[in-house]
């Protein structure tokens, strides 16, 4: 978690140092999440509903461009209560991503990585014995792309798309048998909110 922290920080540092005299400006962000599995395994998944909250921090660097670093709670995996090859459980993480954003009048697209690191693990189907966190890899990381409107009062509401490019599950190796390859991936529709008036 440490690791996955100072490297988010380390990244806004580098851009926020050149950016001194530009407006810097702090937020809160929050919406809905529609998640599943996807991957070469991925047939049983399901989609499950959740949510996601947090602040951010946006640097403008220029009238059209800017870079947004965030903190987010998020819900993840899938709502599948099949065996076979599918998430079968709820995931939460925090999450951290960095996305360059261009702003064109009231219009901004965005995209950059992000870093998760998973904090709990919610069975679909309850169960005896609950694998907990042991069983799913505790850092995951990925690509957002996404867009929104803002308007001059602070107001925001934006889509994203976040694509995991790690599998969920710790490689255990059972027999020689093949190791089932299963990705996060999520729509995100969110309301956000900057303290300070965007000109």
């Amino acid at each position: 978690m440490q690791s996955i922290y100072r490297l988010w920080l380390a990244a806004m540092l580098l851009v926020a140092v050149p950016a001194q005299a530009q407006r810097i400006l702090l937020g809160l962000k929050g919406g809905a999440t529609i998640a599943n599995g996807i991957g070469a395994d991925a047939k049983n998944s399901s989609l499950r509903f959740g949510a996601h909250g947090g602040g951010l921090l946006r640097i403008k660097l220029t009238k059209h461009l800017a870079v947004q670093g965030e903190a987010l709670y998020t819900q993840r995996g899938d709502n599948s209560s099949a065996y076979g090859p599918s998430i079968q459980h709820r995931l939460d993480y925090v999450s951290f991503p960095v996305l360059a954003q261009y702003h064109w009048d009231d219009i901004f697209f965005e995209a950059g990585p992000y870093f998760s690191q998973l904090r709990s693990v919610t069975p679909v189907v309850a169960q005896r014995t609950p694998v907990g966190t042991a069983a799913f890899r505790k850092q995951d990381a990925g690509f957002v792309v996404g867009l929104g409107y803002q308007d001059s009062t602070g107001f925001s509401v934006g889509w994203r798309y976040n694509g995991g490019l790690n599998n969920v599950f710790r490689r255990v190796d059972i027999d020689g048998s093949s190791q089932v390859q299963l990705r996060n991936s999520s729509v995100e529709f969110y309301l956000a909110y900057l303290f300070t008036r965007v000109r």
